[in-house]
């Protein structure tokens, strides 16, 4: 309906939120304050007519102003009209997508001057974006085929082919995944009803009283929507064929039998398996044979390797073992029958939860070591969202006032971290008396609110009912804020503990490095020099260096042991006048080698809420970079005005 693509993003973000800052548009569309306030003008002369227009309130942000009702809806419904079957073409990565997708689905080669006047590029371009193409077929064994006179194709197994699409066409933009179909979606599926798709897919999981995600829900509705397209195009898969449990052949054959008759199409056996291997690998349903006493024993032995490494004592906290038990299990489900579980969600964990992640990689590393039951990245940043909500429960007490309802799409995981976070920043303000999905609360009728004050919620809502407050799971510091609007009389106590942490003797300021391991050795031998670590230390450090990246945003690189063995807690610092690289493509300037005694669990939670400050404030990153000395970086850190 705009002129281009951001623009529609733009509006539909402003009006799902009550107020929007500049500088969050900003950093969401990664532009500048410039452009946004330039996309805001062209939206208001789009709007112009149209019964609203954007204003700006001062301290607050940007919201929408309903002038005139009527006309106002009048143009959502043909905004929303029209967002259905052109594909996006606005960027290389929409090309490259578009392409990838033309390849994936084409039963024969494709002439690359087709392919030119498709995505309106030229021969040297498209040439560049099939670089970039057999790079990421190259990842699922599939090969590229060209021939003179006819064209180019892709070739390989049709189960690999929908990893692909899964993987690489397919957005999943977690703040618009579960809440709706995209355009981008809807463009890919044109001949499949996925409306329809959603229906049946929710009603069956009501019917058998299956519990999941919205994440996981969409999830099915997708591969469900890939598995008709796939077959209305003669794209049968073949899988292995799985022993399967019977209550769940009844599902599948069932959901199977209404889109055969549906779409008038045949689902093979393959298919079917296809179909019953999504549903137990988004669902936590009992149908697989892992021995349960075994996965008992190894949550345990988690919980006492993170006893003997951190001091954090979670072995006896029966909510989170149950919970590892049902996730756990979930996962190996998905690991027996190799389904990729993409984490949409594993930069915020990361990001805000460093210590979480970082124990639980440590558990996790030294439990779980042989395959296929050697869990990823993905599946840890899952993991350390339990045994992050264990330890802020520890922290959270006193009676509470308000009563909130929470709505989290993104599962049970999830909404506990977002319940123990809350439960820490306001223990004595808020009782959280209900956790929804969004599925569940779009289904709530209003006797539902009853005795309810607010929501908070991961996902934009809209209702006229009772009022809500959209946050991030993670809860961030502008989320805290956003929350303290709906109470009264709240101030948030951040008594800063940082200094300690910090040494002079400890901080370098330096033109450039010649390598990352030569930054985390000059570290290390000061801190060796100081007698503040021994010689395990840097082999510790190396070996967590392997496992992952500890580069933490485009500025911050936060490299640590495996395991406590400091014999004080400290921070060594390096400020590079000139980026190093750090792994893959990350650059960085600011490098904290962390150094922490056992037995220290309150400056580890300390010490870690500075790191998060950092890594969520670029401002901060690029103040921090600039200091001259120690004394300018510690009142830096420490957020005193210079």
């Amino acid at each position: 309906m705009f002129a281009y693509s951001r623009l529609d993003e733009i509006f539909n973000y402003i009006r799902k939120h009550e107020y929007t800052s500049c500088e969050r548009l900003a950093s969401r569309f990664e532009v500048t304050e410039r452009t946004i306030r330039n996309d805001i003008q062209e939206l208001n002369d789009s709007l112009q007519g149209n019964g609203a227009s954007i204003k700006l309130k001062r301290k607050y942000g940007y919201y929408i102003e309903v002038i005139e009702e009527k006309t106002y809806g009048d143009f959502l419904g043909q905004l929303e009209a029209g967002e259905l079957s052109e594909p996006e073409l606005d960027s290389s990565r929409d090309r490259i997508k578009y392409i990838l997708n033309r390849l994936l689905s084409a039963n024969d080669y494709i002439g690359l001057e087709e392919l030119m006047q498709e995505v309106y590029i030229s021969k040297n371009t498209l040439n560049n974006y099939i670089k970039r193409i057999k790079e990421i077929i190259g990842q699922y064994d599939l090969e590229y085929i060209a021939k003179a006179s006819a064209g180019i194709k892709i070739i390989g197994t049709e189960a690999a082919k929908r990893k692909c699409i899964i993987g690489h066409v397919l957005s999943s933009n977690f703040d618009n995944y579960i809440t709706g179909f995209t355009k981008e979606e809807r463009s890919i599926f044109k001949d499949v009803d996925l409306d329809y798709l959603k229906v049946l897919m929710l009603s069956y999981l009501d019917e058998n009283y299956i519990k999941t995600s919205d994440f996981n829900v969409k999830n099915l509705i997708i591969h469900l929507a890939l598995m008709v397209s796939r077959i209305q195009n003669n794209h049968y898969i073949t899988v292995d064929i799985v022993e399967m449990d019977e209550g769940v052949r009844a599902i599948v054959d069932s959901i199977c039998a209404e889109l055969e008759e549906h779409y008038d199409i045949a689902v093979s056996r393959g298919e079917k398996t296809y179909l019953y291997l999504h549903l137990i690998a988004n669902t936590h349903m009992d149908v697989e044979n892992i021995n349960d006493e075994q996965l008992k024993e190894a949550i345990q032995n988690m919980l006492q390797t993170i006893y003997d490494s951190y001091h954090f004592d979670l072995r006896y906290d029966g909510i989170l073992k149950e919970d590892l038990f049902r996730h756990l299990k979930s996962i190996f489900v998905s690991k027996r029958y190799a389904l990729s579980s993409r984490n949409p969600l594993l930069g915020t964990i990361k990001n805000n939860y460093p210590l979480a992640f970082e124990m639980t990689l440590t558990a996790v590393t030294r439990v779980f070591v042989k395959e296929p039951w050697v869990l990823n990245e993905d599946d840890v940043g899952y993991v350390s969202l339990h045994i992050g909500a264990a330890i802020e429960r520890c922290f959270a007490k006193g009676l509470e006032k308000k009563n909130v309802m929470l709505v989290c799409g993104s599962g049970q995981a999830t909404t506990r971290m977002l319940e123990a976070r809350l439960n820490v920043y306001f223990p004595e303000k808020i009782n959280i008396v209900r956790s929804l999905s969004y599925n569940e609360f779009s289904r709530c009728g209003k006797e539902d609110f009853e005795g309810i004050d607010f929501i908070i919620s991961t996902i934009a809502l809209e209702s006229n009912v009772i009022p809500s407050i959209t946050v991030n799971f993670s809860l961030n510091n502008e989320d805290v804020e956003a929350v303290s609007q709906f109470l009264t009389k709240i101030s948030v106590n951040k008594t800063q503990k940082t200094g300690q942490f910090f040494d002079s003797r400890l901080f370098f300021k330096l033109p450039e490095a010649e390598s990352k391991e030569a930054v985390i050795e000059m570290l290390y031998q000061r801190l060796l020099d100081l007698d503040i670590v021994d010689a395990r230390f840097l082999e510790s450090v190396e070996r967590r260096e392997s496992l992952g990246n500890t580069c933490m945003n485009d500025w911050f690189a936060l490299p640590h042991p495996m395991e406590l063995c400091a014999k004080e807690t400290k921070v060594a610092v390096a400020l590079l006048d000139k980026p190093v690289l750090w792994k893959d493509r990350d650059m960085v300037q600011i490098v904290f080698l962390l150094a922490i005694k056992p037995g220290v669990q309150k400056d580890i939670e300390h010490l870690y809420d500075v790191f998060i400050e950092i890594v969520n404030d670029g401002k901060l990153s690029q103040k921090i970079v600039k200091a001259k000395d120690f004394s300018s970086f510690i009142n830096i850190v420490q957020g005193i005005e210079i």
